[in-house]
């Protein structure tokens, strides 16, 4: 799996870059054709026509730079909103005059208040909630002699009212959302990161400690063996070389997984591959009695699930049920599900508690719906579960 990391941007994504071009384009030509041809003093057109320039560029930046773009865009709007009455293209009539803050570019500040909410932490999106009530009341007070309007005075500070206020909370609104669900989907993928790290340590687990287990039985055998039958030697050696190729190749194929290479590696391994497993392990001088329904299928999962079960039970047999211990495997269909029962004589360190394959196996089988149980038995241990 590649992971591309992007560039520094100037303006952050290409989408808050298009956002601008759109706003600038609606917005912009009104409000500076204002700003020029009101009566207003020359200075003041300078800084009107500085702080609308202002709002549009902060708009591009807001996505890289959420908290200085919303900054200045504060301080162009309080600009537009203590700066002397204008008319121009935008007034009612040929006679009204109007405050800045009316001008087409002070809707810039929700796409500013909206950057913040979506893209930053706390407590910046509560501060600039509080920047945007703050101003809307403003608005309201500064336009509050303001009576030039096209319509009824009650529509009119509703119209008012509903667009400083509703947009400043709408626009914030959006960007809580937009943040709450990004951290939604972050969580969801560190979960599955999360799982997919659980599940490789599974197979790496049940890979490796059921061929070392075989490997050190077959070991400790030769050992005691081969002084007094040296014809048993190669036997003992191919079992050993055996268990090892196995267990590479299986490494292989996970590693192959992980690196996400196209190239084909060997299926995992099933039902039909519980006798070659009982082999392996029967070897390594278990007495092991293998019985299975011919007929029965299952799907890959829950046939990869029986599989790592049944060898990391025999795995902890042959590893821990003391010496010649004896085992019974058996596999059969109870009804729509699947019995899977593994039992031995001797003891067993799972009893105590001691090691994870107990733990592992339960993972694996509550993946697949199934259930599981383990404990002492009168002369050993049991494993039995059940997957559908």
């Amino acid at each position: 799996m590649s992971i591309q990391m992007d560039g520094p941007r100037l303006f952050g994504h290409g989408a808050q870059l298009a956002l601008a071009v759109v706003m600038a384009a609606v917005l912009l030509p009104a409000s500076l054709q204002s700003v020029r041809v009101s009566d207003v003093s020359a200075p003041w057109v300078f800084v009107l026509t500085v702080a609308v320039l202002a709002l549009h560029v902060c708009v591009a930046t807001a996505r890289r730079w959420a908290i200085p773009s919303f900054a200045i865009g504060t301080v162009g709007c309080a600009v537009l909103l203590v700066a002397p009455d204008i008319d121009g293209v935008t007034d009612f009539s040929e006679t009204s005059r109007y405050s800045p803050v009316l001008l087409p570019s002070v809707l810039c500040f929700f796409a500013l208040l909206y950057a913040v909410s979506a893209h930053t932490t706390s407590p910046w999106p509560t501060a600039a909630l509080g920047v945007g009530l703050v101003g809307s009341l403003l608005t309201l007070v500064r336009l509050w002699e303001f009576t030039a309007a096209p319509i009824e005075a009650w529509a009119w500070w509703l119209l008012l009212s509903t667009t400083a206020i509703g947009g400043t909370i709408a626009a914030w609104a959006l960007g809580r959302y937009r943040a709450t669900r990004a951290a939604w989907t972050s969580q969801l993928a560190e979960r599955a990161a999360a799982d997919e790290r659980r599940r490789i340590a599974r197979e790496m687990h049940d890979v490796v400690a059921h061929s070392l287990a075989v490997m050190v039985s077959h070991a400790e055998a030769g050992r005691l063996v081969v002084p007094n039958s040296p014809e048993r030697a190669a036997e003992i050696l191919t079992t050993i070389a055996d268990s090892g190729r196995e267990a590479l190749t299986e490494m292989r194929g996970l590693l192959g997984v992980l690196r996400d290479e196209s190239a084909s590696t060997e299926p995992q391994p099933g039902l039909d591959d519980l006798p070659a497993l009982v082999e392996r392990v029967r070897a390594s001088g278990v007495d092991i009695e293998l019985s299975t329904d011919e007929q029965l299928r299952t799907t890959p999962a829950v046939g990869l699930t029986i599989y790592r079960v049944v060898q990391e039970a025999l795995t902890n047999v042959a590893r821990h049920a003391g010496h010649r211990p004896r085992a019974r495997v058996s596999v059969t269909a109870v009804g729509a599900g699947i019995v899977v029962r593994v039992t031995n004589t001797g003891s067993s360190t799972e009893a105590t508690g001691i090691g994870k394959g107990l733990v592992g196996m339960r993972e694996r089988v509550d993946a697949v719906g199934g259930t599981l149980s383990a404990g002492p038995t009168e002369d050993g241990w049991a494993v039995e579960v059940r997957v559908p």
